[in-house]
This record gives structure tokens, sequence and C-alpha cells, in this order.
């Protein structure tokens, strides 16, 4: 009765997000640590400090003053590297979270700072929201620009440790103006679904896009052969990206370690690490 229940739900959630895909276009949210680039992006339903870039209402079961630093290589050039961070400190039935996001090459940078607010609103339901101020350093005329975002997500798990996710970024649509253009910060949606096969692997399908008719499928799983270490892989597209990784836990340190591959850039290594105190 069990199995047929876990059936029935991921069946379910296949359809659903099958179906709600051609109703969004791809993104710019941010798959900021190497656990969420080696399950391909399928992040919405992560519990980690790293949260804070996804779905801010998975601080919200985080139990322990956390801090998170991600280094990325992007396409292997020397040059062009992407970095993130993020300090978290849960309260009785809430988190609270600092993040720190920036990409970019010798003359031109992208940078996002964030505030975030996590709560429980029941035993199996959580929420989050975030607000931020995102910079473009435009190379066309040596200054910097900025504007403030606002994202919002909810969680939620079902007795089978089935989880559901939704995130929403950027719902007002804002944007950043220099001088000589216009850059569009699209309004985006993201949806996944994570559920248990057995004690030691877990797996992970979720949809993004925003309003302007592009998408992007992820799916990816978790398989943990011991307390301590993981094996990932994942898949994501259009264009085709795909990734591998592994974690290692040991004491208050949480390491993780992955490589992607886009069908046009190339690879992209990254390492994170999160600092359970």
């Amino acid at each position: 009765m069990h199995q047929t229940t876990n059936l029935t739900f991921n069946l379910f959630v296949c359809f659903f997000l099958l179906s709600t895909t051609p109703l969004f276009a791809q993104t710019d949210l941010l798959d900021s640590d190497s656990y969420s680039i080696s399950v391909g992006g399928a992040s919405v339903t992560l519990e980690t400090p790293f949260a804070a870039f996804y779905n801010q209402a998975g601080l919200a079961e985080l139990e322990s003053v956390s801090a998170a630093v991600h280094y990325q290589q992007l396409y292997l050039t020397n040059d062009f590297t992407e970095m993130s961070g993020a300090v978290c400190l849960p309260l009785k039935t809430s988190t609270f979270a600092l993040s720190v996001w920036q990409t970019g090459m010798t003359g031109y940078h992208e940078s996002r700072f964030g505030l975030a607010f996590a709560k429980k609103l029941g035993p199996r339901l959580s929420s989050g929201l975030q607000f931020s101020y995102y910079m473009m350093d435009f190379p066309e005329n040596g200054t910097i620009r900025g504007t403030f975002l606002f994202e919002m997500g909810a969680r939620y798990e079902f007795p089978g440790k089935q989880t559901l996710g939704i995130h929403l970024f950027n719902p007002f649509g804002a944007g950043i103006q220099s001088n000589f253009n216009q850059r569009s910060i699209p309004v985006a949606l993201k949806v996944g679904a994570g559920f248990p096969l057995g004690d030691k692997l877990k797996t992970y399908l979720g949809t993004s896009g925003d309003m302007e008719g592009n998408y992007k499928l992820h799916g990816g799983f978790d398989y943990q052969p011991h307390e301590h270490f993981s094996l990932r892989g994942g898949l994501s597209g259009k264009p085709v990206r795909y990734a591998a990784g592994f974690g290692y836990r040991w004491n208050f340190l949480q390491t993780d370690l992955a490589v992607s591959h886009h069908a046009l850039l190339g690879y992209s290594p990254s390492v994170s690490l999160t600092f359970n105190l």
C-alpha cells in the first residue's frame, strides 16, 4: 500500500511539472552551490543555506547556525567566475539569512546582496521571502547601476518524505536602466519535487522559466551509500547541460564538488563548503 501511494505521488508530480513547463521561460535563477548544480538545478526543495538563492522556504528547516561559500570556474575560463555565500541564523520557528553572489570577468561584474526570512507555517509547510539589491557594472560607460528585487517561495513535505516546492522570482518585473540600454530581469517561476526511492536514493524533478515562452526541465538524483558520502548526477535543458558531483560530511563541515557541461560552452567545475556551527 505504501509503495502504491509513492508511485501515485511520483506520477502526479511528473504530469504536473510537464503540464506547466510551456507557461514559463528560461530564467536567471541561480544554482549557486555544487549540490544544486550536480542535481541539474532541480533544487527548489533542498534544505541548505544556499536555499537563500533558489527557494527561501528551505531555510526554515535548518537547525543550527551555518555559513556556506561557493566558487565556480565557468567554462574553464580563468577570469570568468561565480562566487556566493550565505550566513543563516535559525530561531525557534523561523530563520534569517544574509547572502551575497557575484559573477563576471575583468571589466564586467554582476552582484546581488540579499536578506531572507523563512518561517514554518505548520509541521509540514514552510514559506520564505527575500529582498535583494542587484547591481551591474556597465563596461560601456564605467558606471554601476542597481535595482531592488523581491522573491518568495513555499515548500511542503508529505508523510512519505516526498516534497513539493515553488519559487517566484522578481514578480514586479524590476529592471536596470543604463545610459545606453535597458537590462530586463524577467519574472520567473520554478516548480519542483523531491521523492525518496528507498533509504539511500533521493530523486528530484523540476521546471523553471519566465513569461516569454522559454523554459527548462531539471532532473537529478542523490545516492548515499554511506552516512557521510553522497554521489549525485543531473540533467537540464535546453540547451542540454549535464552534471555530476559528490558530497562528504564530516563533523561540522559539508564539502560538495561538482562539474557541469554546457552543450555549447563546455565544462564548469565548482566547490562548496558549508559550516554548521
